[in-house]
């Protein structure tokens, strides 16, 4: 269990998923009680979370449903993943604050929370030219007081006699080397049929 709590300390979130995965297995082949397997399938499920894997979240869910190992902690985790799924940020918040959650999964969570606002931050910059204050508090989750400082620390704009926020431009889009290459294998193809 220490192996898991550093990975989740380390913000390890892809090593966290192979180890849970292992210790689910070696619980699947051999019970042990050094293990709480519920603990650790509402670490995975976040873990899954983390690492934009909704599909292996739902494969445990249906794991954890056929070998009745339901918990509080795994059902408030999965519905995290469900309303992420279902992009309904507003209720992502107050489902988060409505669980206590354990001290092994609380950074996980906390984690979760920090990178949604991030990816939000970055979709709604090139969604919005400008966005209401009352609209980006719901897609933050947070207060006005918390929120003005938050988003102008990333290069939002505000306007506080208007009540509405300027999003940062997105930097240049860099290409990935994937990207390249098909370019590459694109052009390769052209060229042989031009040939013909």
């Amino acid at each position: 269990m220490d192996g898991i709590q550093q990975l989740v300390l380390n913000k390890d979130y892809a090593a966290l998923v192979k180890a849970c995965e292992r210790v689910e297995l070696q619980m699947a082949a051999s019970p042990s009680a050094n293990w709480n397997i519920r603990e650790i399938c509402a670490v995975l499920l976040l873990a899954y979370a983390l690492v934009d894997d909704l599909n292996g979240a739902r494969f445990l869910r249906k794991r954890i449903l056929a070998a009745g190992r339901r918990s509080d902690e795994i059902d408030a985790a999965w519905r995290l993943c469900v309303i992420m799924w279902e992009r309904r940020y507003e209720e992502f918040y107050e489902a988060l604050s409505a669980y206590p959650w354990s001290p092994l999964v609380l950074p996980l969570v906390e984690s979760l929370q920090e990178t949604l606002r991030n990816k939000l931050a970055i979709v709604l910059q090139k969604a919005y030219m400008n966005m209401d204050l009352d609209t980006a508090s719901r897609y933050f989750g947070m207060s006005e007081p918390d929120l003005v400082p938050a988003l102008t620390a990333q290069g939002w704009g505000y306007d506080a006699n208007t009540r509405m926020f300027t999003p940062a431009k997105p930097t240049s889009l860099s290409r990935h080397p994937s990207e390249m290459n098909q370019v590459s294998r694109l052009a390769n193809t052209l060229l042989r049929l031009e040939q013909y």
